[in-house]
């Protein structure tokens, strides 16, 4: 590489860093929404199925599948993060980072507990209220309206669905319509939704 080029490449990254605010930029990586998104679906089909088998056996499914989308979020952020000379995480994405954390332990221990007394719907909206709370959070963060649209409906349906299921009293087991339905939601909500948004935003990049 010419002197020239090397020259012109370090004033580049000169006023790149100069005008990136390391503390409050958050530079994301699209990819990490299908992976998210491929998890839910797969929990989705199988989430209740496991925890008929054993809680325990249900809690240690959903942690390592939750445990591979941490990882592979982590490793997508490193990645993207590197494009803009940023070693380490920034505020904004270890705060997000966090949150999602102790939310996604908070819900495998909750999912546990009602799984005990087979409430396989309040547990598959429990993730669904909650996981779209922290996209609506990502959404507000990024400045990307349609995260929030899409948690916002996702909330508003996961409490509809959970008034469906204490009227009709199918909140126990899996073997009603009304546990489908919350199924189809979920993988809609949390699989499907997430990704068109993440397809739109890399179209417009």
């Amino acid at each position: 590489m010419s002197e020239e080029k090397v020259e012109a490449l370090k004033q580049i990254n000169e006023i790149k860093n100069h005008l990136i605010d390391r503390q409050t930029f958050f530079p994301y990586n699209y990819n990490a929404t299908y992976v998210w998104s491929v998890i839910a679906i797969v929990l989705s089909f199988i989430m209740a199925s496991v925890y008929e088998k054993g809680i325990a056996i249900g809690t240690v499914v959903v942690f390592v599948f939750v445990t591979i989308g941490f990882v592979s979020e982590g490793l997508m952020t490193k990645k993207v993060n590197k494009s803009y000379d940023i070693e380490d995480c920034t505020i904004r994405q270890r705060f997000i980072m966090k949150n999602f954390m102790f939310m996604a332990w908070f819900l495998i221990a909750l999912s546990a507990v009602l799984a005990t007394y087979q409430l396989y719907i309040a547990v598959y909206l429990s993730w669904l209220f909650l996981v779209s709370l922290g996209y609506f959070a990502v959404g507000h963060v990024l400045n990307i309206p349609n995260f929030s649209k899409v948690a916002q409906f996702n909330m508003v349906l996961s409490i509809v669905l959970l008034g469906v299921g204490l009227y009709q009293e199918h909140l126990v087991g899996i073997d009603s319509n009304c546990f489908r339905l919350v199924q189809i939601a979920v993988i809609i909500g949390l699989g499907v939704f997430p990704s068109i948004v993440a397809w739109k935003q890399q179209k417009a990049l």
